[in-house]
């Protein structure tokens, strides 16, 4: 499958609306961080959130990286899986004593290493579904076993749940759109939160670890997917990511890593991989793609 190229003004214009929706969401964070608050209390009170239909969980494994500032976040994250899943967890900072028990090691280092030393920690069951997850992310609409139970149904491989306007999204394409259950894409971004089906865990693991933070490895997913797996993104599902992206770490150098990535994916912009192949709309009973294979 050829991308469709992007002309200089669309991307122009996008660039505009992009920025002026950030500028828009930070002139509303206190508005917006009271609402996170809500939707966290809510989230927190609400019955655990695994999938109700019994015998219906595949094998899971887990992956986190987080920060002690954010168990809290963490925490509900875990009640999103039962006590089957595989979860593995690297503390960048101390150790929080409620995450010990899954806590594999700790210490800094670049997002991909760490989650390559989660995910090499031991064995993965090879029909295990694997999530990676930010420790800033929590789901205001549907569920991890929800998303997954989508991503059956519409064949995907690598998917995310959509973002929520609520929190701090770095592409407007990754915005859960009304009326619809998911879209056929080119594009499912690192993060927050990442779901990939056990048939395409071995193209994305083990993460390219080049001393960087990834940028760029979607244009290498997209190349991988090509004529043999889907990718989505999940809009009947979503999550809030907490915490704004790129604050701690110096973004030139992942700039440029990111164009070397796209370059050698024969990628032209990242603005070229997110384009949409199909939508499944809530009115339909199953994808269109599905309908028409």
């Amino acid at each position: 499958m050829t991308l469709s190229k992007r002309s200089r003004p669309g991307i122009f214009l996008r660039q505009v609306l992009r920025k002026l929706l950030i500028w828009l969401s930070v002139a509303l964070e206190p508005l917006r961080a009271r609402m996170r608050d809500n939707a966290l209390r809510r989230v927190s009170t609400a019955s655990p959130l695994v999938d109700p239909v019994a015998g219906d969980q595949p094998p899971l494994v887990l992956l986190v990286i987080y920060r002690a500032r954010n168990v809290r976040l963490v925490k509900e994250l875990l009640r999103q899986v039962d006590s089957s899943a595989d979860v593995r967890l690297w503390a960048l900072d101390e150790v929080a004593p409620e995450l010990s028990e899954h806590t594999v090691g700790s210490g800094p280092g670049t997002r991909f290493s760490n989650l390559n030393r989660l995910y090499l920690a031991r064995p993965v069951n090879e029909s295990a579904w694997l999530v990676v997850a930010d420790d800033d992310v929590l789901f205001v609409r549907g569920s991890l076993a929800q998303s997954i139970r989508v991503m059956r149904q519409a064949g995907f491989s690598l998917a995310q749940p959509g973002q929520s306007w609520l929190g701090w999204w770095t592409s407007l394409f990754n915005v859960a759109k009304p009326l619809l259950v998911a879209r056929d894409t080119d594009y499912v971004e690192q993060g927050p939160l990442l779901i990939v089906e056990p048939t395409f865990v071995q193209h994305v693991f083990p993460l390219p670890d080049k001393n960087d933070m990834g940028w760029g490895v979607e244009a290498e997913w997209y190349r991988a997917k090509e004529g043999h797996f889907r990718l989505g993104v999940i809009d009947s599902c979503r999550v809030v990511h907490w915490d704004r992206s790129a604050t701690t770490y110096p973004t030139a150098p992942e700039m440029v890593a990111m164009k070397n990535r796209l370059a050698r994916s024969g990628v032209d912009s990242v603005w070229q991989l997110q384009s949409v192949n199909g939508y499944w709309w809530k009115w339909q009973p199953s994808p269109s793609w599905v309908q028409s294979s």
